[in-house]
């Protein structure tokens, strides 16, 4: 087998895996259904109710933030040269938390409104060029501000909370642990957008990735401009992280986990990297969320924990097995 045809059914494969996933999630839950699938198609039933109100979106929105949050591990880990770099961990999640908890909390908007995405996208994209302009130096200069940067953040968002008494502001663990619950149509095809820009953000940067990890001076003799490269990186994040955040919280681990699975299968290449980021995050947030609502059902595990306690394990073994290249060959 060619080493192309190995990558072009490792793509397949993920996908039928997410397909998969996908189905199991509308057919599993508290409430057994008692028809196909096909068969509840224009119903207007218990069953159809069911899956098409309640799981599908919840389904759905779990593709799509997890796409994004696969995706956004890459750039971040692209872009601050950094194995560890990660949406949660760099502040990025804080800063959309506490964009969304101050929105709500002054009353300028409620939750699951276009203002809320807008906040959070903000919150994002200005942690971002905040830990950039913090940071001492590149490397794990940017972590460590990020992790510092982060605390504070939270710390805010939790104040907020306390004094607020907004209907539709969360609880703070909410908003640390992330959950699904909520997702609607309505709000999954509110955030779909912001995230698709984001993606497309994303793809756009790509293959000067590969370049800038030789370093700012090598990559400015070869036609690209860090600072810029940089600016564009920070805006795909934020539409992809902030919009995420807005609706079910902050999950941590994902955005950490993905890539180095990426990078093992495929290689270190950012175009490819970010597709196949795309269909294994989508994957991982839709096992998550099938395993937190059902495994101590009628009670659901808070999914930033799940993916955490999955996660952490994965990633030790993970860099265990095979320490990864950061410059791209191709």
């Amino acid at each position: 087998m060619t080493l192309k045809t190995k990558k072009i059914m490792i793509y397949i494969g993920a996908l039928l895996v997410m397909l998969a996933l996908f189905i199991l999630s509308l057919t599993t839950g508290i409430v057994h259904i008692h028809e196909s699938l096909w068969s509840l198609i224009g119903k207007n039933n218990v069953d159809a109710t069911t899956v098409w109100q309640l799981r599908f979106p919840r389904a759905l929105g779990a593709i799509i933030i997890g796409a994004g949050l696969g995706i956004a591990g890459s750039i971040a880990q692209g872009i601050f040269r950094n194995p560890l770099a990660e949406p949660t961990l760099i502040g990025l999640s804080s800063g959309a938390t506490l964009g969304t908890i101050a929105v709500i909390a002054t009353g300028v908007g409620t939750f699951a409104t276009r203002t809320i995405v807008a906040a959070a996208v903000l919150g994002a994209a200005l942690t971002a060029l905040l830990v950039q302009w913090l940071a001492p130096a590149r490397g794990f200069g940017f972590l460590l501000t990020g992790i510092a940067l982060s605390s504070i953040l939270t710390s805010v968002a939790g104040l907020l909370i306390s004094m607020s008494a907004k209907p539709g502001i969360q609880s703070l663990s909410f908003w640390d642990f992330g959950s699904l619950s909520l997702l609607n149509n309505s709000t999954v095809g509110m955030i779909a957008p912001y995230i698709e820009v984001g993606i497309i953000t994303a793809f756009f940067v790509a293959r000067r990735l590969d370049i800038y990890s030789l370093g700012d001076h090598s990559a400015h003799y070869m036609g690209v401009n860090p600072r810029r490269l940089r600016l564009w990186a920070v805006l795909a994040l934020a539409f992809l992280v902030g919009a995420s955040v807005s609706a079910v919280g902050s999950i941590a681990f994902l955005g950490l986990l993905v890539p180095h699975i990426v990078r093992l299968m495929i290689g270190p290449a950012h175009r490819r990297m970010l597709s196949l980021s795309g269909l294994i995050g989508a994957c991982v947030l839709l096992l998550a969320d099938l395993l937190a609502r059902t495994l101590f059902e009628p009670n659901e595990i808070p999914l930033g924990l799940l993916t955490s306690l999955l996660g952490a394990p994965a990633l030790i073994v993970l860099l265990r097995l095979k320490r990864e290249s950061w410059v791209s060959h191709d």
